[in-house]
This record gives C-alpha cells, sequence and structure tokens, in this order.
C-alpha cells in the first residue's frame, strides 16, 4: 500500500469521527423528559447525555448550553433474596382514598420488590425530574426526592430532602412553589435565600405514603395567573383552588369556569391521570391537557386528538381546543400562536392555539 494511499485513509478516518462543524444540540429531535418556560417564552431542557441545560427559543434555536454539576448520594443497595411465600397485598387508606377519589387503582402506583433486602451502600447521581430558573439565575432541580440548588455556574450550593416526588414547580415573587405528586393537592413555598419551607397546603402526612408508593399518573396541577396567584386543579374538577401568594392557606378559594353558559361536569380521568397545566406567558389564562374520553360530559367537541382547555381566568369561561396529536404528547410550552408539546419518542410537536 502506497504512502499517499496510508495518508488518505488516516484524513477519512479523522474526518468521520469529528462532529460535523456547527452540529449543535436540536431541540426538535432531541428534546426530552420535560421543560421550563422562561417569561421571555424560551424553554429550558435537560440534556441527560451531556449533562447540561439547554435553552431554546423555536426562531433562534439554541441559544445557550450550561453544563450543571450534579452531587452524588449514598444509596443502600437493593440484593434480591426469594420470597419465601407470596403475600397479598392489603389496600391501605392511601388506596381507599385514591379509589374513592378518583377511581385511582394501586396497580397505579410504583410497588416495591417485596423479596429486596438491603445490604451495603452504592453512589448514585441525582437525576433531575424538573427544574426551573429563579431571579437570580439560580437553577432549583428536584431530583427524586431532593432538592438540589445549583449557582448560575452550574455548581452546587445547597441539598434539601423533599417529603415526596414533585409534580410541578414555580417561580414566585419572593419564593419557589413545589407541588407534590399525592393524591389530595400538597403544595410549598419555599424561601429563596434558604429553601426553607415559608408556608404549606394541603395534608403533608400523605406525603410519607405518595413517597413510598409513588403515583404512576399525576392528579393534581398547579399554575400561577399574572399577578402571582396560585391556581390548584384537583383530580377530576375543572375549577380552580386558589392561593393568595404571600398569605398561602389563610385565604384560600375558588375559581369557577363556565363553558358555553354552563358550569362543566368532572372530567373522567381514569388510567393516564391528569395531563399537564400551564400558564400562557404574558396572558391571565391556562391551558390543560385532555383526552377525548376524559371530557365527554363537559362540553368539548369530539376531537381525534388531544384536547386543550382554555381556562380564561379574567373572564371565568372555559373554550376547548381540538389538537391533531395523538396521547402520549406532554404539553411543556405556550407560544403567541403555538403549544409546543414533547413527542413520547423525543423531539417537539406543534399545535395551533388561540
Amino acid at each position: 500500500m502506497s504512502h499517499q494511499l496510508l495518508i488518505s485513509l488516516a484524513w477519512l478516518t479523522l474526518a468521520t469521527a469529528l462532529p460535523i462543524q456547527g452540529q449543535t444540540w436540536d431541540a426538535t429531535r432531541q428534546a426530552s423528559g420535560w421543560a421550563f418556560q422562561e417569561v421571555d417564552g424560551s424553554l429550558v431542557f435537560f440534556d441527560r447525555t451531556a449533562q447540561s441545560l439547554r435553552t431554546w427559543t423555536k426562531e433562534s434555536g439554541l441559544i445557550t448550553s450550561l453544563p450543571v454539576s450534579l452531587p452524588h448520594i449514598r444509596k443502600p443497595s437493593q440484593i434480591e433474596r426469594p420470597a419465601a411465600s407470596p403475600a397479598t397485598k392489603v389496600a391501605s387508606d392511601y388506596d381507599a382514598a385514591g379509589a374513592m377519589l378518583y377511581g385511582t387503582a394501586p396497580a397505579q402506583r410504583i410497588q416495591p420488590p417485596p423479596s429486596a433486602t438491603t445490604e451495603g451502600t452504592t453512589m448514585r447521581t441525582f437525576a433531575p425530574e424538573r427544574w426551573i430558573l429563579d431571579a437570580y439565575d439560580r437553577i432549583w432541580m428536584a431530583c427524586g426526592d431532593r432538592l438540589v440548588i445549583l449557582g448560575k455556574d452550574g455548581k452546587p450550593e445547597s441539598t434539601h430532602a423533599l417529603p415526596a416526588l414533585v409534580e410541578d414547580m414555580a417561580t414566585g415573587k419572593d419564593g419557589i412553589l413545589l407541588l407534590y405528586r399525592t393524591i389530595k393537592p400538597y403544595l410549598e413555598k419555599r424561601d429563596l435565600r434558604t429553601g426553607a419551607v415559608i408556608w404549606s397546603f394541603g395534608d403533608r402526612n400523605q406525603a410519607k405514603d405518595a413517597l413510598a408508593q409513588p403515583l404512576l399518573v399525576p392528579l393534581n396541577h398547579m399554575a400561577l395567573g399574572l399577578d402571582g396567584t396560585v391556581y390548584i386543579a384537583e383530580g377530576a374538577s375543572l375549577a380552580f383552588t386558589t392561593l393568595d401568594p404571600a398569605k398561602g392557606p389563610r385565604e384560600a378559594g375558588q375559581t369557577f369556569f363556565t363553558c358555553r353558559e354552563a358550569i362543566p361536569a368532572r372530567a373522567a380521568l381514569g388510567r393516564v391521570g391528569r395531563g399537564p397545566m400551564l400558564s400562557w406567558p404574558g396572558k391571565d389564562i391556562i391551558f390543560s391537557v385532555f383526552t377525548p374520553n376524559q371530557v365527554k360530559a363537559c362540553g368539548a367537541p369530539e376531537s381525534q386528538g388531544l384536547l386543550l382547555a382554555r381556562f380564561d381566568l379574567t373572564r371565568g369561561t372555559l373554550e376547548w381546543i381540538t389538537t391533531p396529536l395523538a396521547e402520549g404528547h406532554r404539553l411543556v410550552g405556550l407560544l403567541d400562536t403555538e403549544a409546543i408539546f414533547l413527542a413520547p419518542n423525543g423531539g417537539l410537536a406543534f399545535a395551533p392555539i388561540h
């Protein structure tokens, strides 16, 4: 083989091994998991492969990338032992409450392996499930039963224990709001400086059961109004519980909506639970997602895809918007004329809104 041919092959191998010049992370193809929407409409995704936060807009694509350093924790290692005899699961009060309120079957909860025993410890890296940025550009990440606060450089500042898994996070005027994945709504407002609980709403005692047997689907959601009012959607209800961001549970109220001049019936959540709920940036409007079967009795039109419930907080009205998107798409953002969804297999999908 000639010397010139060897050089040519070497250059070819090197060229194919290097990334294409200018190639960047693309949310429309690679986004997954969850997203936080900033007030300017940009979306912040977490890239697990690169351990980085990716800020993206539809107009400009990838804006910034911030590598984050997540701490490690020691967790007991689980070594499976053969069970002595099959045990019949006894329904707990937690299961009974779920069945009574929402028809939630025990199968919708993650069951711990009955034959596992604890021996030794292993190191585990925190895996973020929810994240937001506060007014100081610090990052708050909910990682299982831990809240990790990172500085603007992506380095950890502090870690706090959480009572249960987090379903929704929001940035208030003077604190961070956490809604947990529990049967009945349980919400905490935490101090921006220390991460300590300022006030809470709901029964905290249920959090222990919710952490031991996590729900596979959410039943409650939270979103904020333009003035910072906290709106909580509980279970199948199409009304919202309202909380003053400063007073918390001391002056809880209710907001009801009319659809075609009538109060809509409750939804039928079923096996998929309640879909995501988001505030429309710059508008006093909240969107929530339902499947067609969930809202047949709620005045919703026929639809082949998911339905968006448009709650106008000023007028007190509910309007339904059909989409072409199938079940499994997750609402993560709202633009001026489009809703942004994460596709089931990664990437983004869009649906028109007004």
